[in-house]
Parts: structure tokens; sequence; C-alpha cells
């Protein structure tokens, strides 16, 4: 049934979620004056709950990644390629973090990513 979904759709999705994940992880990470309601949201997140966000944010991606690139093979290679791309991007936004205000960026942070991601990735084996 998940395979019957037009690849095009499959790269909607992903670069849907790769633009929510950029969108939360470059929002400053305290409100002012004039700043929408998506930064306010953000800044008041507690931090229990951002941690949360990481890993789940990133098992969803994981998995959309893997079930977008279903074509390849060997399947090892899509699921290296897959955590490559999760792993990269979730260090890539750590690192841009250092740059945004009220924000600062953590290795622990990466590590969770990572770990969303190996978590995805197995529920895309079990799934697809």
């Amino acid at each position: 049934m998940l395979q019957a979904v037009p690849t095009g759709l499959r790269w909607l999705l992903t670069i849907a979620l790769i633009t929510l994940i950029v969108a939360l992880s470059l929002a400053p990470g305290h409100g002012r004056s004039g700043d929408t309601g998506f930064v306010w949201l953000v800044a008041v997140t507690p931090p229990t709950l951002q941690k949360s966000m990481h890993v789940a944010a990133y098992a969803l991606l994981a998995a959309l990644w893997a079930w977008t690139l279903a074509s390849v093979d060997p399947r090892w290679l899509r699921l290296a390629m897959v955590f490559a791309l999760c792993v990269a991007l979730g260090g890539l936004m750590e690192w841009q973090q250092t740059h945004v205000p009220g924000r600062f960026g953590s290795l622990a942070d990466a590590l969770l990513n990572a770990l969303g991601a190996a978590a995805g990735l197995l529920a895309a084996v079990l799934l697809l």
C-alpha cells in the first residue's frame, strides 16, 4: 500500500518535513516584541519537550527518506545514505544554531538527532 504512493508525493512530504525541521531549528530562542507567534511558540517550548522532538522529528525524517528513496538498491546502501543525510542535517542545524540569538548548538542534541534517525530506520526496515 505505501509503495503505491507516487514518488513525487514522497519527495514533497520529505522536503516539507526538512523545511519544518530547519524552521524550528533556526527560530530564535527567545521571543521579542514584534516576533511571530511561531517564534514565541518555539521560545516557550519546555526543554524536555524539545529533546523529545529531536528524536521524533529525525525518526520521522529517516523513515520518510527511506520511503522516498525506496528505489535505491541495495537496501543497506539506501539505509546508509538515509542515516548520513539525517546525521548531516542534524549536525548542520546544531552548528547553525550557534549563530541564532538565544540558541546554542549541542552535541547532545546532535546525538539525539542521530538516535531518532536510527529509530526511524528501524521502523522503516520493519514497515517498508
